[in-house]
């Protein structure tokens, strides 16, 4: 009988040294970065630098670096429905507002969500609010949200597609449980 009470001691031992080494092991492993979460780490500080160095830009009201990361064949809605196509019609535009009607235009870029669809393709939803040109935020102010379509192409991130829309209050009749008008 001792000898297969130290049989199964010799057993249980081993048994749990090896679920203990496991154990160990499958944290390891489980909770390591691997080579693809660590570029998409870097792809993320990437496109938030793009972002940064787009609200500079903009508070410079230099078109041609705000638009630096379109490519050529862009496409671009803006906040009043006016679709731009190509990167040069673009800087055209913005270098147009920029000398006139956003000449005292300030704005902060708030990144609020990044999507991944795949490796080398990316959604990505801002907010524009606008500023004093010292930063601070304009009281009152909903500003704008754009969705962005981005590409990784050698490396660099690119945006393909924009859309641009001013956040207004919601009215009434679209509110989750509004009556609908009468007649």
């Amino acid at each position: 009988m001792k000898k297969y009470a130290r049989i199964t001691m010799v057993v249980f031992a081993t048994t749990f040294i090896a679920i203990a080494m496991h154990s160990r092991m499958f944290t390891k492993i489980a909770f390591a970065k691997s080579p693809q979460a660590n570029e998409q780490s870097n792809d993320e500080k990437a496109i938030r630098e793009l972002n940064a160095a787009a609200e500079a830009a903009w508070n410079k009201h230099d078109a041609v670096a705000m638009d630096q990361p379109f490519i050529e064949d862009c496409d671009f809605v803006n906040v009043f429905g006016e679709w731009i196509s190509g990167h040069d019609n673009l800087v055209k535009t913005h270098a147009f507002l920029f000398a006139g009607p956003l000449r005292e235009s300030y704005r902060r870029f708030n990144l609020e969500k990044l999507r991944f669809l795949r490796p080398d393709v990316a959604v990505v939803h801002l907010r524009g609010l606008n500023t004093d040109r010292n930063g601070k935020l304009l009281e009152g102010d909903e500003g704008a949200m754009g969705v962005l379509v981005m590409v990784k192409e050698r490396g660099k991130w690119w945006i393909v597609a924009g859309q641009n829309t001013l956040v207004r209050p919601l009215p009434e009749a679209f509110k989750p449980g509004a009556k609908p008008p009468t007649p």
